[in-house]
C-alpha cells in the first residue's frame, strides 16, 4: 500500500508540528512542578510519578505505555525515570502534544474521533486508507467509544513514525513500496505487534525491529546503514565491513537520511557515528567510481541535494561525534571532519588517501581541515596524501581523544551520554556561537554579537534554574555534574 503522495517520509508528527521556537516555560515554575511530582525527592521522576501527575482531562488515568514510551525518549542514561533538565524536555514533548490534540480535536470533546484522526494524520503528511483508519480506532480506543484519548492519540502517533522509520530502511528507491517475502512476512508478524513495539525492548536478533541486532543479522538484512538508539544518543554505523565501509550511492543516501532525521528528532541529543567491522570508512567506493560513471550523480551546488559523500554538506544543530576505528582516509576522512569530535583507536590510520589516484576532496576536506589544524599541517596531509596515526592526530588536534583498541565505541558512547546530561539549550547556543565564529562570522564585532544575541535567552530559559540548583549546593566542592 502506498502511504502517501509526494515525498514518502513525511509523517513525523513531532517534527513537523512541533514550534522549537516557542518560548520556553519559565524555569521556576518547572522547578516547582517537577518538585512536587517527584514525591520521593529521589531528583528523578519515575514512570509511575509522571503517570500520576499526568491527566487526560477525561477522568481516565493516563496510558502506562504511553508514558513509559515518553519516559525512554528523555531517560538518557536509562536509569528508569528523568532528572530535571529531561523533564522539561517532557514538559514540552507533552504541551506541544496537546496543543496538536485540541486543534484536531473539533468539538471539544477531550476524545478524537475517526474522522478527525484522519484529519490529524493527514495533515502529518500520512495517505491511509479507511480501512486502516479503522484498524488504528479500534486498537488504540481503550475504552470503546469508537474515539481516541490525548494519550492514547500519542502512542498511536509515535507507533506510526516508529513503523515508518522501519518501513524506510527497506525502501530503498524511496518510492513508498517494498517487497516482502513470505519469509520476512512472517518473521515481521511474529515480532511487531504494536504492543511489543511500545511495551519493552527486544531481544530478537532476527527482527527488523530490534534495536540490538547483532552485526551478522543486519549484515544479512542487507542493511548498508544501521541504527541504534540509546535513549537520546543514536549510533550510526556504516555498515560494508566487507569493501572497509567505503560508501556507494546507497549508503550515501542512507547516512543523509539517517542524519538529517536524527538532527530533526526533539528526543535525540547526541549522534555518534563509526563503522562495523574494524574501519570507520575508506571513502568513496571507487569500483562504483569506475564501473558505474553513467550513473554517478554529482550536485554541484553545495546548497543543494547530497554531497558525494552524502551528509557531508549538513550543518548539524546538535553534536556529533566519530568514533574512529582502522582506516579513517580520503572521503571517509571527510565524514570524520563533520563531526565535532573525533575519538581515535590507537591503532587508527587517517590520510588524504585518495590523492595517489586523483580523485580531489570535495566533501568538505578542504575547508575542514584547514580550520581544525592550520593551514600548514592541512596542506601536509593534502599534499603528500600520507598516513597518519592516532598519537599524531592528536597532536593536531585532529583526534580528540585516543583510546585502546576495541573500546572507541563505548568511549564515543560515554562522552556522547555526559554530552547529553548537560542542558540543551545553553549547550546548543555555545556551540552554534563557536561555529558561527570558526566559520561565517566576517568580523571579531559581529561574532560576539551573534554571541550575546543567541546567549542572552538562555538566561531565563535555563540560567535561573541552574542558578537555583547551585545556590542550594548543588555542583559544589568540584562536582562536575547537570544531575539534580
Amino acid at each position: 500500500m502506498a502511504y502517501h503522495t509526494g515525498s514518502p517520509y513525511r509523517g513525523q508528527p513531532q517534527q513537523q508540528q512541533f514550534n522549537s521556537a516557542a518560548p520556553a516555560p519559565d524555569q521556576g515554575f518547572l522547578w516547582n512542578i517537577f518538585q512536587r511530582v517527584d514525591k520521593d525527592k529521589s531528583c528523578v521522576i519515575s514512570d509511575t510519578e509522571l503517570q500520576q501527575a499526568l491527566s487526560n482531562g477525561t477522568w481516565t488515568p493516563f496510558n502506562p505505555v504511553t508514558v513509559r514510551s515518553i519516559i525512554s525518549m528523555f531517560d538518557r542514561e536509562n536509569k528508569g525515570g528523568v532528572n530535571f533538565n529531561e523533564f522539561a524536555g517532557v514538559w514540552k514533548y507533552i504541551t506541544d502534544w496537546q496543543n496538536i490534540f485540541r486543534t484536531y480535536d473539533r468539538d471539544n470533546s477531550g476524545f478524537i474521533d475517526k474522522n478527525e484522526l484522519k484529519q490529524a494524520l493527514t495533515g502529518f503528511g500520512y495517505r491511509l486508507s479507511d480501512q486502516f483508519y479503522n484498524t488504528l480506532i479500534e486498537k488504540f480506543d481503550r475504552q470503546r467509544k469508537g474515539q481516541v484519548a490525548f494519550d492514547d492519540f500519542i502512542q498511536c502517533c509515535i507507533v506510526l513514525q516508529r513503523l515508518t522509520d522501519v518501513f524506510r530502511r527497506y525502501d530503498t528507491d524511496q518510492d513508498g513500496w517494498i517487497q516482502v517475502s513470505y519469509e520476512q512476512n512472517l518473521s515481521w508478524q511474529a515480532a511487531t505487534a504494536v504492543d511489543r513495539l511500545l511495551g519493552k525492548k527486544y531481544s530478537d536478533k532476527n527482527s527488523p525491529y530490534s534495536t540490538s541486532a547483532g552485526k551478522e543479522s543486519e549484515k544479512v538484512a542487507g542493511r548498508t546503514v544501521v541504527t541504534e538508539r540509546r535513549g537520546s544518543v543514536v549510533t550510526v554505523a556504516i555498515n560494508r565491513p566487507e569493501v572497509r565501509n567505503a560508501v556507494n550511492q546507497e549508503t550515501a543516501g542512507r547516512l543523509l537520511d539517517e542524519l538529517t532525521a536524527f538532527d530533526s528528532d526533539p528526543a535525540l541529543t547526541v549522534a555518534v557515528l563509526h563503522g562495523n567491522g574494524g574501519n570507520f570508512c575508506a571513502g568513496y567506493d571507487l569500483k562504483e567510481l569506475a564501473h558505474h560513471t553513467a550513473s554517478l550523480k554529482l550536485e554541484q551546488d553545495v546548497t543543494k541535494g547530497p554531497a558525494p559523500m552524502g551528509p557531508s554538506r549538513l550543518v548539524l544543530s546538535k553534536p556529533l561525534i566519530a568514533a574512529v576505528s582502522g582506516y579513517a582516509v580520503a572521503g571517509g576522512l571527510e565524514l570524520a571532519l563533520l563531526a565535532d569530535l573525533r575519538v581515535v583507536e590507537e591503532s587508527a590510520v587517517m590520510g588524504v588517501f585518495c590523492r595517489r589516484f586523483g580523485v580531489p576532496l570535495i566533501d568538505g576536506g578542504t575547508v575542514r581541515l584547514p580550520r581544525l589544524i592550520g593551514l600548514s599541517r592541512a596542506l601536509d596531509l593534502i599534499l603528500t596524501g600520507r598516513p597518519i596515526g592516532a598519537q599524531e592526530a592528536l597532536a593536531f588536534g585532529l583526534a580528540n581523544r585516543v583510546v585502546p583498541d576495541g573500546q572507541v565505541l563505548q568511549a564515543a558512547l560515554e562522552l556522547a551520554e555526559q554530552i547529553s546530561t548537560f542542558p540543551q539549550q545553553c549547550m546548543r547556543a555555545d556551540r552554534s556561537s563557536a561555529i558561527y565564529s570558526a566559520y561565517d562570522a566576517p568580523s571579531f564585532s559581529l561574532a560576539m554579537q551573534y554571541e550575546m544575541d543567541h546567549g542572552a535567552p538562555i538566561i531565563q530559559a535555563e540560567s535561573v534554574a541552574g542558578a537555583t540548583r547551585f545556590s542550594s549546593g548543588t555542583g559544589r566542592g568540584g562536582k562536575f555534574s547537570s544531575k539534580c
